[in-house]
């Protein structure tokens, strides 16, 4: 499996240095509770806000069972509500009919079951390699669409007297959507006894399922950052996280070949 990632990973980046990014930025922020249940299980909750052009909030819950020292399954659900940012088709200062769509917000559903293996090397390296099936569920949702055309105005003479703009809307609907991936995350961690701070660095291939016969390369997703461990319970995480978006219409409308680089801040609880 490690493999396969870097072999992802490798055959990737001819693309990403030859292709024309469009560059996004914003601030991912998380907050999160776990609650272990013996040796083996584990209960969790986080919620997430995403302040990007397409942001988002997050509710989610997760349950883990621990098979030994190196291997881990979980599965969770999270409700999503993600704003989906206006479009404009057109230019309204030279163009005599445009477009637009104004913002709207629109809720999915998202549930995961997931594997991980997990080793520790040399005292100090944690080394962790996570396989996630994901299904997620959008309802059906109408919005609006509205064009505008631009009119010429004449007295009773029919002399010109200028243009007006006339607004046409248009009640649209976005049909339901199930999408599947599969997210493969490669995660080199330093994990010294007696060290509150824990450096980490991560690589994702997220790739659909959904697309007829074979898989598709929705995202790359790599990050790096620390996290900081105040004592037993409390822990908070700052790092930077970039995402190669090939085709991710989900999230946003005719999404190719965008780049979001976020700052993630984090904060978690453990019971």
């Amino acid at each position: 499996m490690k493999k396969k990632i870097l072999l992802i990973l490798v055959l990737l980046v001819p693309a990403m240095l030859k292709a024309q990014w469009t560059d996004e930025y914003g601030t991912w922020m998380s907050v999160g509770a776990k609650k272990n249940l013996g040796t083996k299980w584990s209960l969790g909750f986080e919620t997430e806000y995403r302040a990007q052009e397409s942001s988002r909030w997050a509710f989610g819950l997760d349950a883990g069972y621990k098979l030994n020292k190196l291997i881990k399954f979980g599965a969770g659900y999270s409700f999503l509500y993600s704003r989906r940012p206006e479009k404009l088709k057109g230019d309204p200062l030279e163009d005599d009919v445009y477009t637009q769509t104004p913002s709207y917000f629109y809720p999915r559903h998202r549930f995961t079951v997931e594997a991980t293996a997990d080793k520790r090397f040399w005292k100090w390296l944690r080394v962790s390699l996570r396989e996630r099936y994901q299904l997620t569920y959008r309802p059906e949702k109408d919005y609006s669409k509205i064009e505008y055309s631009k009119n010429p105005i004449f007295d009773d003479d029919w002399n010109y007297l200028g243009d007006e703009w006339v607004a046409d809307v248009t009640q649209k609907s976005k049909l339901s959507k199930t999408d599947q991936v599969l997210r493969s995350r490669l995660k080199l961690e330093v994990d010294k006894k007696h060290w509150k701070f824990s450096p980490f660095v991560s690589a994702e291939a997220i790739n659909s399922v959904s697309v007829g016969d074979h898989m598709c390369i929705d995202k790359v997703r790599t990050a790096i950052g620390t996290s900081y461990k105040l004592n037993k319970q409390h822990e908070f995480t700052l790092g930077y996280v970039l995402t190669y978006v090939f085709n991710d219409d989900d999230e946003k409308t005719d999404t190719y070949n965008n780049r979001i680089h976020a700052v993630s801040v984090g904060y978690n609880f453990k019971f």
